[in-house]
């Protein structure tokens, strides 16, 4: 009888260890499509704020260096002035914004990744089928 009781509880322990192995594979497959959601979603906003800013200041630098041109009776010249223009801020970026832009792209990231809403909510001991047992009986 004692033995039969420990023979259940085994299998219990046993069938609820296996069904959590399968929840927390779920819960990581979620967690890891969410992610990756939160990554592509956020990808994709920035690519669309990148296309519109870019078109913006294509338009801006060109009626920027006609103006520019105008004035300087060359046309030619007010593009070669924008054009430098861009080159020095490219440098200046090149050689000074590397380290800051990946610290704050990594922290951005790293908030979005990890943040609270994404830890598990299980608590580290599997849940275990419980029985009455009798501990005076002899096994």
């Amino acid at each position: 009888m004692a033995f039969e009781k420990l023979t259940n509880n085994l299998k219990g322990l046993t069938d609820n260890g296996q069904e959590y192995a399968k929840v927390t594979a779920e819960y990581y497959k979620l967690s890891l499509f969410k992610n990756g959601m939160r990554g592509l979603v956020s990808s994709a906003n920035l690519a669309l704020r990148a296309t519109f800013g870019l078109i913006a200041m294509m338009f801006f630098s060109i009626g920027l260096s006609i103006v520019i041109g105008e004035s300087l009776d060359s046309l030619s010249a007010g593009f070669f002035i924008v054009g430098g223009i861009y080159l020095v801020i490219f440098f200046l970026v090149f050689l000074f914004a590397g380290k800051p832009l990946e610290t704050m792209l990594l922290k951005k990231y790293s908030k979005l990744a990890f943040s609270d809403d994404s830890l598990p909510d299980v608590s580290l001991v599997a849940p275990v089928a419980t029985q009455n047992i009798n501990t005076d009986e002899r096994i």
